[in-house]
């Protein structure tokens, strides 16, 4: 198959044929291994500890190709565990308060910021330990990252996402605002491993002039893994509401597509549309935030993917970026 074919002939070859439907099977037992999104309780006090680490790869089913492993630093609430990205998944409530302590297991100075949330830049030192309180906005999703060293730490993986819920526990984007029946973050980077990753994880100079990213990821999964993963996918019955928080902590740009419904457009950058407008595909700014309604309307299998074809490779290998599935049974 051409690299060049769209990729929702690709999607339906994998669930259309058996061939397909067993590597779809053979990956999901893959995945049961292998961590993605953590989700911390909600509205509690959080530890976090800035560490080294590693984020696999997994390779393409129709070619055996793109199989490796990325060096990483993150946020991991697990002392001395595998600092991958994204980091762990805040939650809170609107309106309250809580803490989050952040300790620096790395040999650099590091931060912990919340965008639009938290004021505090002060670099923690190798060794070192700093203690954040934070006082929750209204409901929303927001980037958190560490904003020092010129974009590369936040490129070498940390960053993650705070998710602010209402205060009356309904399923609403926000108090009184559109209401939802299932909700999922997808929190997308992007990476440039030969010129960034690699040379600063080394502890070498990066020449920050040049950045050319070659991998692509939704909640620190490549496409084919994405796919099949169900803190990605939108599974459900027709009918079902999906609220869909997406965090852009790369550098570039990515516009998301929608295959078999349009969805609405609740906010962009933290700002709610007055007017939500139907779309097919929202281009989520770098380093930047947005919510969408999607609802399921038609049963069937239907892709979720980037309009750049280089964001749907990783290293050259197709559909290995930003992708994921659009399920209704």
């Amino acid at each position: 198959m051409s690299v060049l074919e769209e990729p929702i002939l690709f999607l339906q070859r994998i669930a259309h044929t058996s061939k397909w439907s067993r590597t779809l099977l053979i990956l999901l037992l893959v995945l049961i291994c292998i961590p993605t999104l953590t989700w911390a309780a909600s509205n509690s006090d959080y530890t976090l500890y800035i560490e080294t680490g590693y984020v696999p790869v997994g390779s393409s089913p129709e070619t055996g190709n793109g199989a490796t492993t990325i060096s990483s630093w993150g946020y991991t609430d697990v002392d001395n565990g595998n600092g991958r990205f994204p980091g762990v998944i805040l939650e809170s409530i609107e309106g309250r308060s809580f803490t989050v302590k952040v300790v620096n297991h790395h040999n650099i100075k590091h931060n912990f910021v919340i965008q639009g949330v938290t004021t505090d830049t002060s670099a923690i030192p190798p060794g070192g330990s700093r203690t954040y309180t934070v006082n929750t906005p209204a409901a929303g999703v927001f980037l958190y990252r560490d904003t020092l060293n010129n974009n590369i730490n936040r490129s070498l993986g940390l960053f993650g996402a705070l998710v602010v819920r209402t205060s009356d526990g309904s399923q609403q984007a926000w108090r009184n605002g559109p209401r939802y029946d299932q909700e999922r973050l997808w929190v997308i980077n992007d990476l440039d491993r030969p010129r960034w990753t690699d040379v600063a994880f080394n502890g070498n100079r990066v020449n920050t002039d040049i950045y050319k990213p070659n991998y692509f990821f939704m909640n620190g999964l490549n496409g084919f893994a994405g796919m099949v993963d169900a803190n990605s996918t939108l599974e459900g019955i027709v009918g079902d509401v999906f609220l869909v928080r997406i965090v852009n902590s790369g550098q570039f740009d990515q516009s998301l597509h929608f295959h078999s419904n349009h969805f609405q457009v609740l906010s962009r950058g933290g700002v709610r549309e007055a007017a939500p407008p139907y779309q097919d595909t929202i281009n989520v700014r770098a380093g930047k935030t947005a919510m969408v309604l999607y609802q399921l309307n038609q049963r069937g299998h239907y892709p979720m993917h980037v309009h750049t074809a280089q964001m749907e490779t990783g290293n050259g290998v197709y559909l290995n970026g930003t992708a994921t599935m659009i399920i209704a049974h």
